[in-house]
């Protein structure tokens, strides 16, 4: 991530460095924002259950605290983000962490992390509270895919990432997204 002058993240970023962005318009249903590229560390799944979704979660988890050569913790902010792609049965994706630029990532021992640069962007955004679920997940996709028709913009059909900018402990006041890329 190159660092955006005036840069001011946002409520639920928490006062962390979370990935940048502008709004580029507010829609019926949806944003519209214009991602800038950012650095992350991954761990791919072959498939996209909540159970699998929480392993790679883990996996990240204690990477960040220790299990890597360095055995060094490593403060990464949120949102954690799972990337779904494929069409139902053929789906497979990843979960994320964005690393704020001039982090150190130590070399981890789990040969299945591996860090990731997102390009530059336009994503459409769906806003949900709560705990985000795979059902809540898909219903708000569905929703962000009718309005994004709607408004009459095209977008990338066999992809999309639920982004939780809490900790799973936080029961309260939770901020996710859907995001949709444009095509």
């Amino acid at each position: 991530m190159v660092p955006v002058q005036g840069w001011e993240p946002p409520w639920f970023c928490h006062g962390d460095d979370c990935p940048q962005f502008t709004v580029v318009h507010t829609y019926e249903g949806f944003e519209e924002r214009f991602y800038h590229a950012s650095h992350w560390i991954t761990v791919d799944v072959a498939i996209t259950t909540e159970e699998e979704i929480k392993k790679a979660i883990l996996k990240l988890y204690h990477y960040t605290k220790g299990e890597n050569e360095e055995k060094k913790n490593v403060n990464l902010p949120w949102p954690s983000i799972v990337s779904v792609e494929g069409d139902g049965d053929e789906e497979h994706g990843s979960v994320s962490w964005p690393v704020p630029v001039g982090t150190h990532l130590p070399k981890p021992n789990d040969a299945t992390i591996r860090e990731t640069d997102m390009p530059a962007a336009t994503v459409y955004i769906r806003s949900l509270g709560g705990l985000a679920s795979e059902a809540a997940a898909r219903e708000n996709q569905k929703k962000l895919k009718e309005s994004i028709e709607a408004a009459g913009k095209s977008f990338v059909q066999d992809r999309f990432v639920v982004a939780g900018y809490n900790t799973p402990w936080q029961p309260f006041n939770q901020h996710n997204e859907i995001w949709i890329f444009a095509d």
